[in-house]
């Protein structure tokens, strides 16, 4: 999108102001009413979030919230229209200008305070209060904006284990599993204006990578006030650990403004917080979590089971076990399948409200990028990657401490139009999160069949001769996670084995290709472009649950790939695929 692109034949665009993991905002021009508003789109153009924040912003007329004005359709995306606020954010503010004065940042919070008072009087919960979503103007005006993970309170679900806000603002009981309140919208209140005086999140600085902050707020361990004097009771207050003892919204808009003293504390149910402080101190600080996610304990920890990583056994890592249905109630009916794509491949499918279709979502557990987007630092989590949506794919990366990753991709199946793949990728993606920041991804419950490839490494199914005929050269190859997958390349040729599991391909009419034998086995080759591509199976089966109305069987099967950028003969192309595919399979046990 570029400046002067006008927008549904009345919004021309004027300067992108900013992006963030769900939405691109732009400064444009009401070419009808002569005045500058803000439009904001969602990244991958889920009409769904749009229409959502759309309707929760019409419900709140209150001068410290942006207002929303209207959602346009410009050919296949929804954009939201808001009032724009010449203001840098909080976060801007702060960095630009260090800790701020404390009756400045007084101020601030009487007027958010006062804004979220008036959201929970009406059961809507904003849920990723911080800096970056809070606008300052030049005379100290605070407006909350973004409210494109709120919910009203009445539909929100409870156990859902979905990680919702930003990691240096989250609530200690968001950190822990538990959906998001209004007492935690309080403490993320306090959150910002702890960093709006000290300079830096509660949870510490960041320098220490997100799953450090993660297990400090799920243990509620707050930074020392350094700097904070006048301000020190009422955010001690509002960062209570206990969501029960906090100040409501609206009794912390008169402790900031000065017109009445800190509430006391209103303790919680017996033992609750004496539960909470022994499971920090006994370094297991999310316990709920592990009972959200449903599931069963692990052996005792291992040499090099640390958290942020696969564990000291990568290949035993259950991908299914950092897959939660709970975590994506919100967006309709999941069902996970552990039995398709690779070894370290869970698939579950959310089957959408009022028959709008289906989005599938991989997770994939793989080894270290030869070429990863920026370097990852050995034994810290790094953030999360955020790339482009390609062809309705949204995918989300989390590179792990141990150099292994997590990889999120999730598209929508069929007919499905304007479904939410980022927002569903996003949740997974911070479940996952939940887990790893508490220990490593637990151990499959039970190890896969001794007849399984889960066993066989795919780089010992090729010899040095093999390569050399497709490449031209003796190459070494790549091995993947668990050795489930080799390539080898050399002059823009490469040649890639790997396994998956599939439903039967021999039948199957969405396999694309011409049914052949390879060795004494079905098989089947396709020529795509310059690639040409044959599986082959290796092993039928039948696993024990499957989604309803879906194939009840299985085929483990081998897939080879050979691609040649200079070839022009896809017939010679497939001819070497084969060739390659018979010395596999004459290696299989």
């Amino acid at each position: 999108m570029r400046a002067d692109h006008v927008i549904a034949d009345r919004y021309r665009l004027d300067e992108e102001l900013g992006e963030g993991g769900m939405g691109v905002v732009w400064c444009a021009t009401d070419l009808e009413l002569g005045r500058a508003v803000a439009l904001k789109r969602s990244r991958d153009g889920d009409t769904g979030q749009i229409r959502r924040e759309a309707r929760i912003g019409a419900g709140l007329l209150h001068q410290n919230v942006v207002t929303v004005f209207d959602t346009v359709v410009d050919g296949e995306e929804r954009w939201l229209v808001t009032e724009y606020l010449p203001a840098r954010s909080l976060e801007q503010v702060i960095e630009a200008d260090g800790p701020l004065p404390e009756d400045l940042v007084a101020r601030i919070g009487a007027q958010l305070a006062d804004a979220l008072a008036a959201m929970h009087a009406r059961g809507i919960v904003h849920r990723d209060v911080k800096p970056g979503n809070v606008l300052v103007t030049g005379d100290g005006t605070a407006k909350l904006t973004d409210l494109g993970i709120a919910r009203w309170a009445e539909v929100t679900r409870t156990g859902g284990a979905q990680l919702t806000g930003t990691v240096g603002y989250v609530a200690p009981e968001v950190a822990d599993g538990h959906d998001a309140g209004p007492a935690a919208d309080v403490f993320s209140l306090g959150a910002t204006l702890y960093a709006a005086v000290e300079g830096h999140s509660p949870w510490g600085t960041g320098e220490d990578g997100p799953f450090v902050q993660m297990r400090r707020a799920a243990a509620g361990r707050v930074d020392p006030f350094r700097r904070a004097d006048r301000l020190r009771p009422v955010l001690t207050a509002l960062l209570r650990v206990d969501p029960a003892g906090r100040p409501t919204a609206a009794e912390a808009t008169l402790a900031l403004a000065g017109g009445q003293e800190v509430p006391p504390r209103r303790p919680g149910p017996p033992g609750r917080r004496r539960r909470r402080l022994a499971a920090a101190a006994a370094g297991v600080g999310a316990i709920a979590l592990v009972t959200t996610f449903a599931l069963t304990a692990g052996p005792p920890e291992r040499d090099g089971d640390l958290p942020g990583t696969l564990g000291a056994d990568p290949a035993a890592a259950d991908p299914c076990a950092a897959l939660s249905t709970d975590a994506l109630a919100g967006f309709g009916e999941a069902f996970i399948d552990p039995e398709l794509g690779n070894f370290g491949t869970c698939v579950v499918t959310t089957t959408l409200p009022d028959e709008a279709g289906q989005v599938q979502t991989h997770l994939d557990l793989t080894g270290p990028l030869r070429y990863p987007p920026r370097p990852p630092t050995p034994g810290q989590v790094g953030g999360i990657e955020r790339p482009d949506v390609r062809d309705g794919a949204c995918t989300r990366a989390l590179p792990l401490a141990d150099l292994n990753r997590v990889v999120i991709t999730s598209r929508p199946l069929d007919d499905a139009e304007n479904t939410p793949v980022c927002a569903i990728s996003e949740a997974v993606v911070g479940t996952v999160a939940q887990m790893l920041a508490n220990g490593p991804l637990p151990h499959r419950a039970q190890p896969l069949p001794s007849w399984s490839l889960a066993h066989v490494d795919a780089c010992a199914l090729l010899s040095g001769s093999d390569v050399a005929t497709a490449l031209g050269s003796v190459e070494a190859g790549d091995a993947s996670l668990g050795g489930w997958q080799c390539d080898w390349d050399h002059d823009r040729r490469t040649v890639r084995v790997h396994f998956s599991r599939e439903w039967p391909i021999e039948d199957d009419a969405d396999v694309v290709g011409t049914r052949i034998r390879v060795g004494d086995r079905d098989a089947v080759i396709a020529a795509t472009g310059k690639t040409c591509q044959v599986q082959v199976v290796h092993r039928f089966y039948t696993p024990p649950s499957v989604l309803h109305g879906t194939e009840e069987d299985r085929e483990e099967i081998v897939v080879v790939d050979f691609k040649d950028p200079g070839g022009t003969d896809q017939a010679a192309l497939c001819e070497t695929a084969r060739t390659l595919a018979a010395a596999a399979v004459a290696r299989l046990p």
